[in-house]
């Protein structure tokens, strides 16, 4: 009886111990998660490419892919950014073409 009580104490110790810790990659996710509007050009290579320089690659949104057929054109984007293996990767939530 005693085992068994111990083994359920130390099971909801692993459960909550284990709860806190997603909750604390979710919480450092959204952290490195950053809404901006940038403006730039869209490349050939299907990137955003910022006044700065700064190169974007575009998530497979229906926005972004909208944002493709751009390609060429001046742009001012909003979107969420966020680090995916190494590059910089927006994630539209609207767009303008700007007049040259």
């Amino acid at each position: 009886m005693k085992k068994t009580i111990s083994l359920a104490v130390s099971a909801l110790f692993l459960v909550a111990f284990m709860s806190g810790i997603v909750l604390s990659a979710e919480k450092e996710a959204a952290e490195k998660e950053q809404t901006i509007m940038v403006a730039g050009t869209i490349n050939d290579a299907n990137q955003l490419v910022s006044s700065d320089g700064k190169v974007f690659d575009v998530a497979d949104t229906a926005e972004g892919k909208e944002l493709l057929t751009h390609a060429g054109q001046k742009v001012q984007v909003t979107g969420t950014v966020m680090d995916s293996e190494g590059k910089e990767l927006i994630s539209v939530s609207s767009f303008e073409v700007m007049k040259e």
